[in-house]
């Protein structure tokens, strides 16, 4: 079963997946645990478009076949990473990739966390948001990543994010949410960065400056976990400016790294990270 119908904004996503997606997935016996994890994430990417896009509609796709459910959200306004680059005064687009994943980003604090994306990601088979020349794509529930980039559509107006989420997900969102924001506080306190994703949008992770772009704002966490997998080699200069400049300057926020690569570790022990 396939869907798709045009929002003007502004409007409210929680009457839009209640009276448009909803019963459209209901009607094709989607399971209401997997529909719970739907709800999130639409919702959540709904109230991205209205709130940040600058649009003046949305377009949403759904469809449905016997093993999952697939929806596109599309704004025609600025773009995310444009719009991120713009409102945080970062030089480049790909900057505001890296700041998107880390889970706390936001351009209007008063308003959003900046958790939307990151726990979306999460809870998805497939996750990908595709703006301003550049296409991030996640599966597995972010266990893999990509990054393509299309330089002649850096100027081209929009977002479009698709997931997808099996019909038979096991995906319980207390569980995802608890593993970052523990009990009893439920405080977004913990994230994991996908370092391979700044090393697709920036080139060789070589550099001072590319690590102090990878941990700015990260001590706003408690503890951040550096996921290298899929990194081949880190040099002297990135290592030592995240893993001995930043973390003696925020002794208080707990690092720790998964999925490095023999030569990564090496790299961290040169720099003097125990945990390498």
């Amino acid at each position: 079963m396939e869907r798709r119908f045009s929002v003007p904004l502004p409007f409210d996503e929680f009457r839009v997946w209640a009276s448009r997606a909803r019963p459209h997935l209901e009607a094709d016996g989607f399971p209401m645990g997997a529909l719970k994890v739907v709800e999130y994430v639409f919702t959540e990417m709904l109230n991205n478009a209205l709130d940040h896009s600058s649009s003046d509609r949305t377009d949403i796709g759904l469809a449905t076949d016997p093993t999952e459910m697939r929806c596109e959200i599309a704004d025609f306004g600025v773009g995310l990473f444009r719009h991120i680059q713009e409102c945080l005064g970062l030089p480049a687009r790909e900057d505001a990739l890296v700041e998107l994943i880390k889970g706390k980003t936001t351009t209007d604090s008063q308003r959003h966390t900046g958790e939307g994306v990151f726990f979306s990601i999460r809870v998805c088979d497939r996750f990908s948001v595709n703006a301003n020349g550049l296409a991030l794509s996640f599966q597995e529930r972010g266990a893999r990543q990509s990054l393509l980039k299309f330089p002649d559509l850096a100027a081209q107006a929009g977002t479009r994010v698709y997931f997808s989420i099996r019909r038979d997900t096991d995906v319980v969102l207390e569980r995802v949410f608890d593993e970052f924001c523990p009990q009893p506080e439920m405080r977004f306190t913990r994230t994991v960065l996908r370092v391979r994703v700044q090393e697709e949008a920036d080139g060789a992770l070589v550099s001072r400056s590319q690590g102090k772009r990878l941990v700015n704002g990260l001590e706003r966490f408690a503890a951040v976990v550096f996921d290298f997998s899929g990194v081949a080699a880190i040099q002297r200069g990135f290592a030592d400016e995240v893993f001995r400049v930043w973390r003696t300057a925020h002794p208080t926020v707990r690092v720790s790294v998964t999925g490095a690569a023999e030569s990564v570790v090496a790299m961290l022990r040169h720099v003097g990270y125990p945990g390498g």
